[in-house]
């Protein structure tokens, strides 16, 4: 994908009639690759877990929503997922009471939030942190990453950071570019950390140092 992006932004760009066949041939290709689905993703663990820990409450209005949208520099659209919200909450609000998913008998598929929700947390006297982000990430900008370190109570934290990977640290770290299958320096940290059992002073980071460097294409 790295290497794809900029003939894919000049295709865009020009808007010739070769580049809308090599465009179609390329988004139809990407539409069928595998995603997230498999026997290790749960969709609805998912979104058990954004809609109790992170969702606005009260679901805000779609034009809200959509304004949001339009006025960020890039977001994921997130216009499909109210009707879900409202649905596993069975929230009693203005807006998902316009859509009447939530009146069934069964409990809502959510949990409530306690009193270490939204706090900042203190790191364990026993345990320890490892953070990994990516600053080219535009969905979980890398600033935040940064925050978080911060806000955590506790000296025994590291955050490890990527200079030219996206979203998602654990799996977009390939260490060979030309393979998309190939090892993470993201998930190889992960590996050592859980090896050394959290000692964050014989975290191996070497990985780090393996990592493909800009892609630069004049």
């Amino acid at each position: 994908m790295r290497k794809a992006t900029p003939p894919l932004v000049y295709g865009l760009r020009s808007c010739e009639p070769k580049d809308i066949d090599v465009l179609n041939h390329f988004f139809t290709r990407y539409a069928e690759s595998i995603g997230d689905e498999g026997p290790f993703f749960s969709e609805l663990l998912y979104y058990l877990i954004v809609f109790s820990e992170l969702w606005e409450r009260p679901q805000p209005s779609m034009t809200e929503m959509t304004k949001r949208f339009t006025e960020f520099g890039i977001s994921a659209e997130a216009n499909p997922i109210p009707p879900l919200y409202c649905s596993f909450s069975k929230e009693k609000s203005k807006e998902c009471n316009k859509l009447k998913l939530g009146n069934y008998d069964a409990h809502g598929i959510i949990f409530k939030r306690d009193e270490y929700w939204n706090v900042n947390a203190t790191i364990p006297s026993q345990a320890s942190v490892l953070l990994l982000s990516s600053k080219l990430d535009a969905r979980t900008p890398h600033k935040y990453a940064k925050q978080l370190l911060e806000s955590l109570d506790g000296g025994n934290r590291v955050l490890i950071t990527f200079d030219y990977s996206i979203h998602g640290a654990l799996f977009w770290t390939q260490l060979d570019e030309e393979t998309p299958l190939s090892e993470t320096c993201g998930m190889k940290t992960l590996g050592f950390y859980v090896k050394s059992k959290g000692d964050l002073s014989s975290l191996d980071k070497s990985c780090l140092d393996e990592m493909p460097g800009f892609l630069q294409i004049d």
